[in-house]
């Protein structure tokens, strides 16, 4: 009888525990969440409500976007439930990363069971390693291969979490009332600068996202320049929670994309009108962006050197806000340059605003560059405008002859 006992006792020492013993398949070690932190920045939703909370992922559905600056180790902390009806007092949990970024192998407690579940805590543990100081990267995703062992010899699955990661070059540029730490700035900047880090390459490789008239917020969603063409959103917040917007908040996305790499620069945003010269006895104050149809003018005896004249009575831009209506017109809006997403945005404006950076003036909304304010007005300009009213008509007088005003610029920081 003794011989019988010991070797039962024998056998289920050495059987692993909670296996089954016709395939050696593990009862379940499910991962639960995973918390990052160390220096890990705020992200805010597009949508204005705020930062992303924590945990960063949970196997029930968040995948939460994490971001540090270079030169950090990504740190995490995860949990599990282990089902198994005789758990262990202990077991070991580790983590494999992208970038080859290993979460050390951590003996850890098997909790007290609710039934056959245990939960388990992988306690707060650096990566191997640093990202590459003074280096953008993008990971999308970053994902961690989470593995369990019962003697930390043989390790088994235990799930995989997921996590789109930014790194940035140096520290974000404070906040400001016009300037957050959106996550499309993140993805914008990071996707497109991944593995740069001069200032330099930052400001061209950002503005590489501008140039085919296709920008994207992180869900690969287009952003669009007057998708309908009386868009009252003129800040980077509504830009980005709309998805659609004026000049402004385009200028303002480009410079945030730089901004949240640590890229510094002063007297970057540009402010652009007529310079407000008086011809006929008004101000010209407008002006139209290519491309416009003239047809014969009707103003020549009023105003030789604006000889075109549309009206309009209330609004040139009435429901469904995707056409300029006139009640009489010389001159009428034809497909021209595109905007981002829009192939034919708003052209009749009395202002602009774009960024300078370096000496270049960068246009976001149309993905183009000039190296003057001259250049801007032949190469986008199909001519010069002013208005007044009488009675409840708009009288709306157009030249196509440049020299009949020029451009004045607002310098200021944005």
């Amino acid at each position: 009888m003794q011989k019988i006992v010991h070797g039962f006792l024998l056998a289920w020492v050495l059987s692993p525990l909670c296996a089954n013993s016709q395939n050696f398949n593990y009862s379940n070690v499910d991962l639960v969440s995973v918390t990052f932190s160390g220096g890990n920045l705020t992200i805010k939703k597009d949508n204005g409500t705020g930062p992303y909370g924590t945990p960063q992922f949970t196997a029930a559905g968040n995948e939460y976007p994490v971001a540090y600056v270079s030169g950090n180790a990504p740190t995490v902390a995860a949990s599990f439930t282990f089902d198994c009806a005789n758990a262990p007092d202990s077991m070991w949990i580790r983590g494999t990363g992208s970038d080859a970024m290993d979460f050390a192998a951590k003996k850890v407690v098997v909790g007290p069971p609710s039934g056959t579940i245990h939960n388990l805590s992988y306690p707060t543990t650096a990566g191997s390693h640093a990202f590459t100081a003074s280096i953008v990267r993008f990971f999308k995703p970053f994902t961690i291969d989470w593995e369990f062992s019962f003697d930390g010899i043989t390790w088994h699955t235990a799930g995989t979490s997921e996590n789109t990661l930014y790194v940035v070059r140096d520290t974000p540029q404070p906040e400001t009332s016009q300037f957050k730490w959106f996550h499309t700035v993140y993805d914008l900047s990071c996707r497109n600068a991944q593995y740069e880090s001069t200032d330099t390459a930052i400001i061209s490789h950002v503005w590489s996202e501008f140039l085919d008239h296709v920008v994207l917020n992180w869900e690969d969603d287009s952003l669009f320049y007057y998708k309908i063409m009386n868009s009252p959103n003129v800040t980077l917040a509504s830009l980005l929670a709309n998805k659609d917007a004026e000049c402004y908040t385009f200028a303002q996305l480009f410079l945030a994309a730089i901004k949240i790499q640590g890229v510094v620069r002063t007297n970057n945003y540009v402010y652009i009108t007529p310079i407000n010269n008086t011809v006929c006895g008004n101000t010209v104050n407008r002006f139209i962006v290519k491309n416009w149809t003239f047809g014969t003018p009707s103003a020549a005896s009023e105003c030789p050197d604006f000889p075109y004249k549309n009206t309009y009575t209330f609004t040139t831009l009435p429901p469904p806000y995707t056409a300029y209506v006139w009640d009489t017109y010389d001159i009428s809006d034809a497909v021209g340059i595109p905007g981002s997403c829009t192939k034919n945005p708003s052209s009749y404006f009395n202002n602009h605003q774009i960024v300078k950076l370096d000496g270049v003036y960068y246009d976001a909304c149309y993905g183009v560059t000039f190296p003057n304010l001259a250049a801007i007005e032949y190469a986008a300009f199909d001519g010069y405008s002013y208005r007044y009213t009488s009675g409840f008509t708009t009288h709306a007088l157009f030249t196509t002859d440049l020299t009949q005003s020029d451009l004045s610029e607002t310098i200021t920081t944005w």
